[in-house]
């Protein structure tokens, strides 16, 4: 009887063991499978407590978001930043959502279609270095006014387009954006215009381009090279009397080539 009661007590305890271990399981798949219940936080990959989170909210066809894509956030990749950080893409910017779940954008359909695409690249490729890849990309398509050529991205990186296309024929990547519309909502405080970028839900207003020395101060552990030489006393600021290389949730533009002479007169103009 001893043994028995032994037995079934080992039968038992393996039984919760592996019903706790589906439960946690299921639990990440809905994560990925249900984006309008996920939180900023837990997009395409978990957070780590020991990394600084470093959010940048966007939107595809913003002339500011795609420079900050393609010549500054690059940086953390190659000078090893990274590596204390949590990168969080949210590509929903100053778009706006009815009542019956329709999104329009402020640089128009396109504007959609690309904010879709970049939700589908993050759902469908969560390594970081694959999906920041196609992402950079395509905004370096529109940042040299060239984003109608954006699907040569697949073939320049050897990315299967199948599974993009999916993603957004099927439906899901109206999911995600309604799950990142959502996010974007629950912004605090809220934001202003894009980009805007968070440290650590912090964030940096227009101060925006010196991210990685806010950065370096937020991260808690030894400071990785990187971070000699970067200024430490900035805070930032909520209302700076410079001109705004941002645009603001109010305002319409076309989308320019900011490399040429037109745009960089514009870029001290507010959007």
């Amino acid at each position: 009887m001893g043994y028995f009661s032994s037995s079934s007590s080992i039968f038992v305890l393996t039984l919760v063991i592996l019903f706790c271990s589906i439960q946690s399981s299921s639990a990440q798949i809905t994560v990925l499978s249900s984006p309008s219940g996920i939180k900023e936080s837990e997009f395409a990959y978990s957070s780590d407590a020991s990394k600084v989170t470093l959010a940048l909210h966007y939107e595809t066809l913003c002339p500011y978001c795609s420079n900050f894509m393609v010549n500054y956030l690059p940086q953390i990749f190659t000078n090893g930043l990274i590596d204390i950080i949590d990168l969080q893409l949210i590509p929903y910017g100053n778009a706006k959502i009815t009542f019956d779940k329709v999104i329009t954008c402020q640089h128009g359909p396109t504007e959609c279609e690309l904010n879709t695409v970049e939700a589908c690249a993050l759902q469908v490729w969560p390594a970081q270095d694959k999906h920041f890849n196609f992402i950079n990309c395509v905004e370096t398509f529109v940042y040299n006014g060239q984003q109608s050529q954006w699907k040569s991205c697949y073939s320049k990186l050897g990315y299967e387009e199948q599974p993009i296309n999916e993603c957004y024929n099927s439906g899901l990547g109206q999911q995600l954006e309604l799950g990142y519309a959502k996010a974007t909502g629950a912004l605090n405080p809220p934001h202003k215009y894009v980009p805007w970028v968070t440290v650590n839900d912090v964030p940096l207003y227009d101060d925006y381009r010196s991210f990685q020395t806010y950065v370096c101060n937020a991260y808690q552990g030894t400071k990785p090279a990187a971070c000699q030489g970067q200024r430490m006393d900035i805070i930032p600021n909520a209302n700076s009397n410079q001109m705004l290389e941002v645009t603001f949730m109010e305002e319409t533009s076309p989308t320019t080539n900011i490399k040429s002479p037109m745009a960089k007169a514009r870029r001290q103009m507010k959007f």
